[in-house]
C-alpha cells in the first residue's frame, strides 16, 4: 500500500487503509458470547472452547482435536494518510476463529468474530464484512455464508460464518477440504477500504461415507489422533485394568506417550487376531471360567491384534489364563473378564468411540486408562 500512496494521492484517494500484522496480544474469555445483538439480534455464534483460550498467545497458531479447530491472531488496520503518508488512525484487533464437525453431518461450520480491543483516529463508523470459499470435494453457496456488514467497536463483536457442505457422501466416499474465511473493512471516512483477508483452516476436514457401522456421511479433523477414555471405576473396570496392565507390559495405544495404535476394518484379518489370543477351548484353547470370555489386548480391529505377532502373547496373575505368562515387550495378551462386561465394552465402549470419531482403516487413536 505504501509503495502506491504517490498514484492514490494523484487519484484524489485522500485516506487508505490496510491490515498489517500487530503484535501478540494474549486473549480472554469474553463475558457474553460474541454477538452484535443491536444489529443482529436472531445471530448466534458457537463460542470457543476454553482450551483455545487458554492454549493461544493470539498468534494466529491453530489448535485442534478431532472435531473443533480455532485459532485467535491479532492484527491491525492501519490508516493512512496519502498525502503524507502519515497514519491517521490505528483499530487493533482480533480474529476469534472457529471450525467446527459434526460425526453424523456433511457438513462444517467455519466462523470469524472480529474483537477489538483498541483504536484511535479516523476509524469511527467503520464496519467489516465477509464472504467464504472452499475449494476441493465441497460445496458453498451464496445462502451458505452468513457475513453482512456490521459495525467494529470495542464491546462489540461483528462476526461472519460459512456452512460448506462435502460431496463425499455416496457410499464408501472419503473427501478432504480446507474452508476459507474472508473480510474487508470499510468506512465512509476513507477513500479506500482494507483489501480482503483471508484465513484458511491450517489442517483439512474429512468427511467420509466409508465408516464401518456408520450408514450416514460425517466429518473430524483427521489429523489429530483420538483418545479413547476409560475408567478403572467406571462400566468396565476389568477391561480397563487389563489394558492398563496390557499397556505397562509394553503394548502400544497408551496415551500420551505411547505408539499409537491403528484401526483394522478388515473382518477375515479381525477375525485372525480374535482366534490368536481367544482361541476357543474346543480348539485347544483356553478354558472360559463360568460367566468370563476372552478379552484380547490390542484390540482385534487394530493393526497391532495378536495375528501380526502370535508367537508373542502373554497374560497376568488375575486373568485365569494358565497357558500363557507374563512377558513385557511387543505382542499381545489375553484375560479373562466377566462375559457381560466384555460384550458391552466392545459394543457400548469401543464402538461407539470408533463411530464418533470416525475411525477409518489405519486411523491412529490412542487409550487412556484413567482412575
Amino acid at each position: 500500500m505504501r509503495s502506491k500512496l504517490d498514484t492514490l494521492a494523484a487519484e484524489g484517494q485522500r485516506t487508505v487503509a490496510c491490515t498489517a500484522p500487530a503484535p501478540a496480544h494474549k486473549p480472554s474469555v469474553p463475558e457474553t458470547p460474541a454477538t452484535d445483538v443491536t444489529a443482529l439480534a436472531d445471530r448466534t455464534p458457537v463460542p470457543l472452547p476454553d482450551w483455545c483460550y487458554d492454549s493461544s498467545d493470539g498468534d494466529g497458531t491453530w489448535y485442534y482435536n478431532r472435531s473443533h479447530a480455532c485459532s485467535i491472531d491479532t492484527l491491525s488496520v492501519d490508516v493512512i494518510d496519502t498525502r503524507t503518508g502519515e497514519l491517521v488512525g490505528q483499530i487493533y484487533y482480533q480474529t476469534n476463529e472457529l471450525v467446527y464437525t459434526a460425526d453424523d453431518l456433511p457438513t462444517w461450520g467455519h466462523q470469524v468474530t472480529i474483537r477489538m480491543y483498541g483504536g484511535w483516529g479516523l476509524i469511527s463508523g467503520t464496519t467489516v464484512e465477509g464472504a467464504a470459499t472452499c475449494p476441493g470435494p465441497c460445496t458453498l453457496s451464496e445462502a451458505d455464508v452468513d457475513f453482512p456488514a456490521q459495525s467494529v467497536s470495542v464491546g462489540s463483536a461483528p462476526w461472519g460464518e460459512a456452512l460448506p457442505t462435502s460431496t463425499a457422501t455416496a457410499a464408501g466416499a472419503i473427501g478432504e477440504a480446507k474452508s476459507t474465511m474472508y473480510w474487508v473493512f470499510n468506512n465512509p471516512s476513507w477513500t479506500q477500504g482494507t483489501d480482503l483477508i483471508g484465513s484458511q483452516v491450517v489442517v483439512p476436514v474429512r468427511c467420509d461415507n466409508d465408516t464401518k457401522g456408520v450408514s450416514t456421511p460425517g466429518c473430524v479433523f483427521k489429523d489429530y489422533a483420538p483418545v479413547n477414555v476409560v475408567s478403572l471405576s467406571g462400566l468396565y473396570p476389568n477391561y480397563a485394568r487389563h489394558i492398563q496392565d496390557a499397556q505397562a507390559s509394553g503394548l502400544p495405544g497408551a496415551y500420551p506417550d505411547g505408539q499409537p495404535l491403528t484401526r483394522q476394518t478388515n473382518d477375515t484379518t479381525i477375525t485372525s487376531n480374535r482366534r490368536t489370543a481367544c482361541p476357543q477351548a474346543s480348539s485347544g484353547g483356553y478354558p472360559r471360567p463360568t460367566g468370563y470370555s476372552c478379552d484380547e489386548y490390542p484390540f482385534a480391529s487394530t493393526h497391532q491384534g495378536a495375528a501380526s505377532n502370535p508367537l508373542l502373547g502373554r497374560t497376568f496373575d488375575w486373568c485365569q489364563i494358565s497357558t500363557l505368562t507374563s512377558r513385557t515387550g511387543p505382542g499381545w495378551s489375553a484375560c479373562m473378564i466377566p462375559a457381560t462386561e466384555n460384550t458391552a465394552a466392545g459394543r457400548d465402549d469401543l464402538r461407539i468411540f470408533y463411530n464418533e470419531n470416525r475411525v477409518l482403516e489405519n486411523d491412529a487413536f490412542y487409550v487412556w486408562i484413567v482412575q
